[in-house]
């Protein structure tokens, strides 16, 4: 019988276990400045029928399914949504973030608990990638991606005021009023006007309610034309002037300051898959 290996070695690989997990994985929430965020965003989905009947007067009907499945508009069953570090973050620090999910997904499972639905990666940002199987295809591709802050920052007087006007609240949390912020939103062209757009700001919001923040921040640049403006505030967002200069965007310089309030509905994880 071999013999039993010392309990000090079991200390050290715990010890290990839960450095290797807490260089990788933000369990706490520490604060951060939020840097100028850019957006590009899809346009209001497009009414899929409309285009199957078209394909019919030609004579197509053979492939009218398969139309209408590539032009639908998205839902949260569709996509696989992926949490990854930042792609300037080094090698070793992914392979380590990829180690740290593992273990904490095996240690789920060997307690049967269910694993946390989201858990962002160190460092303050994060990148959250859309993956979607076209009809006919073994494999997903990633189809939209979207830099966005994981952390709440810290409270300011210039956002305290935004919530005043925009939303007429007067009292606020002792440790005063939490954000995080979209950086920006990239939608392959080829799948735009199909609401993944829409779907992604629910993430996100889900993903900063997770990390304890109240609102959810951005600069919407289209040039002026005010329809990425127009698109957010169909979307739950609304102007904030008073974030221009605390946002990097002085006097409208780089597009039209936002806010949102987070959310998170009831069961919005057992709907919409965030792997991490």
């Amino acid at each position: 019988m071999a013999p039993k290996p010392p309990f000090a070695a079991y200390l050290v690989l715990c010890a290990s276990l839960q450095w290797l997990l807490t260089a990788s994985f933000a369990f706490t929430f520490p604060l951060a400045t939020f840097p100028a965020s850019r957006n590009v965003s899809p346009q209001p989905p497009q009414h899929a029928r409309l285009i199957a009947n078209t394909w019919q007067a030609r004579g197509l009907a053979a492939t009218v399914d398969d139309a209408v499945a590539d032009s639908a508009p998205f839902g949260h069953s569709d996509i696989t949504w992926k949490l990854r570090p930042p792609k300037e973050t080094p090698l070793r620090k992914r392979l380590a973030v990829r180690g740290a999910s593992a273990l904490i997904k095996a240690d789920c499972f060997l307690r049967r608990r269910d694993p946390p639905p989201v858990l962002c990666p160190k460092g303050g940002q994060a990148i959250l990638q859309a993956y979607y199987r076209p009809p006919g295809s073994l494999r997903r591709k990633q189809i939209a991606r979207f830099g966005i802050t994981t952390v709440r920052g810290p409270p300011a007087p210039p956002i305290e005021e935004t919530v005043t006007d925009v939303y007429g609240n007067t009292q606020f949390p002792l440790g005063g009023i939490g954000s995080a912020a979209i950086i920006y939103m990239f939608v392959e062209e080829e799948y735009r006007k199909r609401g993944i757009g829409e779907l992604a700001l629910q993430v996100i919001s889900a993903i900063h309610t997770v990390a304890g923040c109240d609102f959810t921040l951005l600069v919407a640049d289209d040039n002026g034309s005010g329809k990425l403006v127009e698109w957010y505030e169909r979307n739950g967002f609304s102007r904030a002037p008073k974030l221009q200069d605390m946002m990097g965007s002085p006097g409208g310089k780089f597009g039209i300051t936002m806010i949102a309030p987070t959310q998170l509905p009831e069961d919005f994880f057992q709907e919409a898959t965030i792997k991490w």
